[in-house]
């Protein structure tokens, strides 16, 4: 049973009862019955206790006690109806208290507004109230590239002066910003490298003399992070194999790396521009960029084109090392698989290709493009590497020493893993190992393209020595030797088919 009596729906002149008569009255009802304003009573009541009940939400927001009429617009605003228009006042609503009814049927108490009185011609000679301004948004540049711009929306150097003498800031060693890899003290680590203080006097200097000149913007870390950035960075660098895996796993899983992101970035960039001689420091730094990548919780890709430099660096470095007989083709591998981390860009198969065909570079160069070229897929190798392999035959041939009556030719392969110290045999050895890395590529196509091959009953499968002078002529006699050599290529001949149809 509702509150409201069905009589107040029928002849009720209040607002909210006046818009069911409206509609009623829309569709061709004059007279609601009275079943039908039971009804409608139910719902209003329901309507009103729902739109007072979000209305306490706001009062209660708001810190205050008394429901006042913002909130009623407040609750009617997220119900999705219009609010209410004219009842707004800034003035405390002053309720009184009366009763209605007589003895016989009973007295209830009741509350209303008090009216004041108020004076017609005062309220016509007053000033109209200010149009209130629309909300609007505007957006400036607060700093580029650390300097902030003079514009009334940021503060002028006068005021920040003024704010530093008033707080009267006095920073000591230990609140000092610091730039992970900048040392305070002299020595040889600090090659290459800008002490902070000589950097703010030589700023101070330059103003002096009426140079204009970017202030250095400081990344403020905590001292825990420049703890972890300096033990961590010795750890990767440190020759103990138990402390480096374990500053690496630390690299690979830590969620909290964000801030020291940029840091690691810039420290792989500069140690690896600056130990092309040191293979252990360029292993290193490889084995950072990969756990870096590997770390779910961090966001590298806006700083890839900081890091590719230094991978395609350990990938296509003429030297690596200090003498070519170090191990750098497991650093060039490394980077190689590194590489396909990062992306398959057709910028960097771009890169690797242009390495792969100038012969004016040298023989590890090009290893390290043909390794890189040939991981990416068999289709990157069977589209870019396949059709250049007769041409890039009469590079590396010379280097070999072949001599093609010696059926002992082959074993060059094997040369590429001994050590090497005359000049002639350090060629022969890069040029090996360049052999080595597209009979890699050549063999793992093979496999592929006969995987694919249908098998044809109606025609028969060719031999080897059927498809070798195709082969030879497809790619080359030293190549195509080389492959004939491999074992269990006998049942691989439609893989071979497949490889000189496509050249």
């Amino acid at each position: 049973m509702s509150t409201f009596p069905s009589s107040t729906i029928k002849a009720s002149p209040q607002l909210m009862f006046a818009a069911y008569l409206d509609i009623a009255e829309s569709v061709g009802i004059p007279n609601l019955k009275d079943d039908v304003a039971v009804s409608l009573a139910q719902d209003v009541e329901y309507r009103i206790h729902e739109i007072v009940q979000e209305a306490m939400k706001f009062m209660r927001h708001g810190k205050r006690t008394k429901l006042t009429v913002d909130d009623i617009n407040n609750a009617l605003r997220v119900r999705n109806v219009e609010p209410l228009y004219g009842f707004s006042t800034a003035d405390p609503t002053r309720f009184r208290r009366t009763t209605a009814g007589t003895s016989a049927t009973g007295t209830n108490e009741l509350f209303f507004v008090e009216d004041e009185e108020l004076d017609f011609e005062s309220i016509l000679s007053a000033p109209l109230p200010k149009v209130p301004l629309d909300v609007t948004y505007t957006a400036h540049w607060l700093a580029i590239e650390g300097v902030q711009p003079a514009i009334p929306q940021n503060p002028t150097p006068t005021d920040a002066k003024t704010d530093i003498l008033h707080k009267r800031i006095k920073l000591d060693a230990a609140t000092q910003p610091v730039v992970p890899g900048i040392k305070t003290g002299s020595g040889s680590g600090n090659q290459g490298h800008t002490n902070i203080a000589n950097s703010s006097s030589s700023n101070h200097a330059n103003n002096a003399n009426g140079a204009e000149i970017k202030p250095l913007v400081k990344h403020v870390l905590s001292k825990e992070l420049q703890m972890y950035y300096e033990r961590l960075t010795a750890a990767v660098l440190s020759p103990d194999e138990v402390l480096r895996a374990t500053g690496i796993s630390s690299l690979q899983n830590d969620p909290g790396l964000h801030q020291l992101l940029p840091y690691f970035v810039q420290l792989v960039a500069e140690k690896v521009t600056l130990n092309l001689r040191n293979l252990s420091v360029l292993e290193s730094m490889m084995a950072m960029v990969h756990a870096l990548l590997d770390n779910r919780n961090l966001f590298v890709e806006p700083y890839l084109h900081q890091l590719m430099p230094a991978i395609l660096t350990c990938i296509v470095g003429k030297r690596l090392g200090e003498t070519p007989q170090e191990d750098h083709w497991s650093l060039r591998s490394t980077a190689t698989d590194i590489l396909l981390l990062v992306c398959r860009q057709p910028r960097i198969t771009r890169t690797l290709l242009r390495a792969f065909l100038d012969p004016e570079k040298a023989l590890t160069t090009h290893y390290g493009a043909i390794l890189g070229l040939s991981r990416m897929g068999n289709e990157v190798f069977k589209t870019l590497v396949l059709p250049n392999l007769k041409t890039y035959s009469t590079v590396i041939e010379p280097e070999l020493g072949l001599d093609w009556n010696d059926e002992s030719m082959m074993d060059v392969e094997g040369e590429a893993l001994e050590g090497v110290t005359t000049a002639a045999a350090v060629k022969k050895n890069e040029a090996a190992h360049c052999l080595e890395g597209i009979l890699i590529g050549l063999r793992a196509l093979i496999k592929s393209e006969n995987d694919k091959a249908v098998p044809n009953p109606a025609k028969p499968v060719p031999t080897i020595e059927h498809v070798r002078d195709p082969l030879v002529q497809a790619i080359g006699e030293l190549f195509a030797r080389s492959v004939l050599r491999s074992q269990g290529l006998e049942r691989q001949v439609a893989g071979i088919v497949a490889l000189i149809e496509s050249c």
